[in-house]
């Protein structure tokens, strides 16, 4: 889904539309959320700039790892996923650039989850609104333009009218001249009235679909609770001595959380950040119901977190597992297997992976409720950046009922895996209520 275009995509043809590209991501390269950085801009001027020669096709993990990152020919990208995670930090840090400067940018840049290729759209139509009034055009762009300043009209200079008709005067146009102070004072007040109603709609601009979906979460007055699944879970797992030496603590269960689960974590985190939303981070076998309670949440990982599993139970779409074979049940159609994942395959030809994400109010935990999980690890790498990516949430926005993302949803994400490397995902089904 992640690499669909939209239908605002646009590609520069032109030398002048090449021009406009590269001032944007010069735009974007020098705003705080890159220029601190080395390998997220260089990553994003790489892309961008091999689109804009016609060399997107050569976009790929290991081409990037090599060209950007500087390794070796023969490096492991799975043990060292240096491009996949750089991509995903990228995309965060496009999406808070773009969150701080709404309104400014005339051609936005975009990353779509699950490829290394770049999207460009233009934010505005071409050609500008012709108007009569010259202070009505300046009133406009800069309302368009998301400025809140008011462009002031000329002054008005009032002059008291004498008390009678003047002899050089006759009387009517002593009341024409009072008539047209009334009628100047009356446009005088509609344009203050129409500048408020301008100015409150600029400091009010409607919510972005990513910004619905967590809305019950950032307006929440608790912190987040982000909540994840351990590597390694055994049902009779004894209780840590309070004795325990610090190297023995260290190698408990409970510290073990994959990669995967880490960059989930990361994107969350990232953007709970970008919306100066304070959050926790907890291992979730170590949480109790009351711990959560109240709480708004978000659950990372799926198999090996208790509270995914519990949470998504009733839901339409969940998980379940008959011996080795993982899979994502819709309840609608049980006999279904169509999502699932065998786990005595080997992992170098594992050819997908998927996922569920959802946003819902749990019952049990009395809160706001984000899922974020995979049945394998791919699934919730991809699960991760889905979530925070604007232009994702924006297409699964689209399928719901009046195209909004107020209420409760639940999706299945299919996810491309390619040698053990995460790939493209997309919406195969999806849930609203």
């Amino acid at each position: 889904m992640g690499n669909s275009p939209s239908p605002n995509d646009w590609a520069p043809v032109s030398e002048s539309d090449r021009l406009a590209v590269k001032e944007e991501l010069d735009r974007i390269l020098s705003s705080p959320f890159f220029r601190s950085s080395h390998r997220y801009p260089a990553l994003l001027q790489y892309v961008v700039e091999s689109t804009l020669s016609g060399k997107s096709e050569d976009l790929k993990e290991r081409t990037l790892g090599i060209e950007v990152f500087h390794r070796t020919p023969e490096y492991d990208t799975n043990a060292d996923p240096v491009v996949r995670f750089s991509a995903g930090e990228v995309r965060r840090r496009i999406a808070q650039y773009y969150q701080e400067n709404a309104g400014h940018s005339l051609i936005k840049i975009d990353l779509p989850v699950g490829s290394y290729v770049p999207f460009f759209s233009k934010v505005r139509p071409s050609e500008e609104l012709e108007l009569q009034s010259g202070e009505e055009a300046s009133v406009l762009k800069s309302h368009d333009a998301g400025a809140t300043r008011h462009v002031p009209s000329p002054p008005l200079q009032v002059v008291e009218p004498p008390l009678g008709p003047s002899p050089s005067r006759p009387a009517w146009r002593t009341g024409f001249r009072s008539g047209l102070l009334v009628g100047v004072f009356a446009m005088a007040t509609i344009a203050s009235i129409t500048y408020l109603i301008l100015s409150a709609a600029s400091a009010h601009p409607p919510r972005t679909s990513i910004m619905k979906l967590w809305g019950p979460l950032l307006t929440n007055p608790d912190r987040v609770l982000i909540a994840a699944g351990r590597t390694h879970f055994e049902d009779k797992q004894t209780p840590e001595p309070p004795n325990a030496t610090i190297e023995e603590h260290i190698l408990r269960p409970e510290a073990r959380v994959s990669l995967s689960a880490v960059q989930a974590i990361s994107q969350v985190a990232g953007f709970l950040q970008s919306q100066h939303k304070n959050f926790q981070v907890r291992e979730a076998y170590s949480s109790s119901l009351q711990d959560l309670h109240r709480l708004p949440v978000v659950l990372i990982s799926g198999y090996n977190n208790i509270w995914t599993m519990l949470s998504t139970k009733s839901l339409r779409f969940h998980f379940e597992q008959v011996g080795s074979m993982h899979f994502i049940v819709d309840a609608q159609h049980p006999e279904r297997r169509d999502w699932s994942v065998d786990f005595d395959t080997p992992y170098a030809q594992q050819t997908a992976d998927y996922a569920i994400v959802a946003r819902f109010n749990d019952a049990t935990i009395d809160g706001p409720v984000v899922v974020v999980a995979g049945i394998g690890s791919n699934g919730t790498q991809a699960a991760g950046e889905f979530i925070v990516s604007p232009a994702a949430i924006e297409q699964l926005a689209q399928s719901a009922p009046h195209g909004s993302l107020d209420q409760n949803f639940e999706a299945v994400l299919k996810v491309e895996v390619i040698a053990g490397n995460t790939g493209a995902a997309k919406v195969v089904a999806a849930q609203f209520w």
